[in-house]
């Protein structure tokens, strides 16, 4: 059966294209952050607030006020612009001399990158169908994917054969390209129910404040992410540190582990959302549920390994569960909304995902991290171990930062039991408040 027309598919490619740069300006910090680290003398905790904090706090906190100008304006042109935007900024966090000219760096991208997900999801639930709209997000958010896999491998080749800026500089051009490419060749979906006015901001805080599903699947998700988006922005320095992989080495394996089995993950949890759910809308929460509960094990299991082999074998698995259903999660919670919510509603969403996950999940591993690395190293830590230097880290600095990020990363992982007790509040809500919202009015 013939699901989607040609144009269909030109705008899932094209915006998964996007997402893919959208996801390599997002997670070259992550690629690069060792050798930032060692050129200027950084904590981890800095670590993480320069690729977590100072991205998440704009990229949330902007988001909102963007998805109210989507309710109103083009949709198409909001991502062309935040598209230019963030892939300038990264760009211009190669040209950085200091710690703080990163940071100001990437707060811009995280300022560009808001403009994406909230008119996305908000074009989707408008151009597809309801039993539709969690295989096309999955499909577009396999640009994540490939886009880590590519950050990752790419990055990773540049920043050990020219330099980390270099990096900054190559992974940022494509898109404005794909802006412009965007902006040519995309249409304006029709707003479904045109003639509503948008409602005020304070009309859809209540809303999703009364939903437990919306909350539950905020909060749960958030969880993952601050597991999911921990592992993205320590995973390399933890090869580097653990196991003494170069840099390109552990951009390897961090494409093989993570990035692929989150691309695989997200796919097959939209398709098996979309066929085991649509008519059963409990299984929305109970999937997530499942898979969390899986990925659990496989996690620590991973983390705790001193084998690499075993630890990239049980890490793909672990990843592959605990991605699978977050791109349905987001399409999910439109569905709990009036259609002229829908972009605020994505934002609320990403918001609470995007803080808890990247925000304060990175600022609090980089804190644990460095704290347990303390206890590992004894007296003189800073001193010794955190101070720029051009000949590297010693043996006992590194056997101390690598064991302290590998125990905080085993922290980490317990956060996924709320994740579970979140999805369980949204499932035992979520098949009632589908069928009252979509009582009401016809999807």
């Amino acid at each position: 059966m013939k699901r989607f027309s040609g144009r269909d598919w030109w705008f899932i490619v094209l915006l998964g294209t996007i997402y893919m740069a959208n996801f390599i300006d997002r997670m070259i910090i992550s690629v690069v952050g060792e050798p930032i680290r060692r050129e200027f003398g950084l904590s981890d905790l800095q670590l993480g607030v320069m690729g977590g904090v100072a991205f998440a706090l704009f990229y949330g906190g902007i988001g909102i006020p963007i998805a109210r100008l989507a309710e109103r304006v083009s949709r198409v042109g909001i991502v062309a612009v935040a598209t230019t935007l963030w892939s300038v900024m990264t760009m211009l966090s190669g040209a950085a001399t200091s710690y703080a000219h990163l940071l100001l760096a990437r707060m811009g991208v995280g300022i560009g990158e808001a403009g994406f997900t909230p008119p996305v999801v908000s074009m989707i639930a408008d151009r597809f169908d309801a039993d539709k709209r969690a295989t096309v997000f999955s499909l577009i958010a396999v640009g994540v994917s490939v886009g880590g896999a590519v950050g990752a491998l790419v990055g990773g080749w540049i920043a050990q054969t020219h330099g980390w800026r270099m990096a900054f500089l190559v992974m940022g051009g494509p898109g404005v390209l794909l802006a412009l490419l965007l902006w040519l060749t995309i249409r304006e979906p029709a707003r479904r129910h045109a003639d509503a006015a948008a409602p005020p901001l304070r009309e859809v805080l209540r809303l999703v404040g009364r939903s437990p599903s919306f909350v539950g699947f905020t909060v749960g998700s958030g969880m993952v992410a601050l597991v999911g988006f921990g592992l993205n922005l320590f995973l390399i320095p933890l090869l580097i540190r653990r196991f003494g992989f170069d840099l390109k080495s552990a951009a390897l394996t961090f494409a093989l582990t993570f990035s692929m089995a989150t691309a695989l993950g997200g796919v097959v949890g939209g398709v098996l959302a979309d066929r085991l759910a649509a008519h059963h809308h409990r299984r929305y929460g109970l999937l997530p549920i499942a898979s969390s509960a899986l990925a659990l094990p496989l996690y620590l299991a991973a983390i705790y390994q001193d084998d690499w082999r075993i630890m990239a074998a049980l890490l793909f698995a672990a990843t592959f569960s605990l991605y699978a259903f977050l791109p349905t999660i987001m399409t999910v919670t439109q569905r709990l909304v009036e259609p002229r919510m829908r972009a605020t509603a994505a934002a609320i969403h990403a918001f609470g995902q995007t803080v808890f996950g990247l925000g304060l999940g990175s600022a609090f591993l980089g804190w644990m991290s460095d704290w347990l690395a303390r206890r590992a190293f004894g007296s003189g830590y800073a001193e010794a171990c955190l101070a720029a230097r051009e000949q590297g880290p010693t043996a006992l600095c590194q056997a101390a930062s690598g064991t302290g990020l590998q125990q905080a990363l085993l922290l980490l992982g317990l956060f996924l039991l709320l994740a579970i007790a979140c999805y369980w509040i949204a499932a035992k809500s979520i098949a009632g408040e589908i069928a009252a919202i979509e009582s009401q009015r016809d999807l």
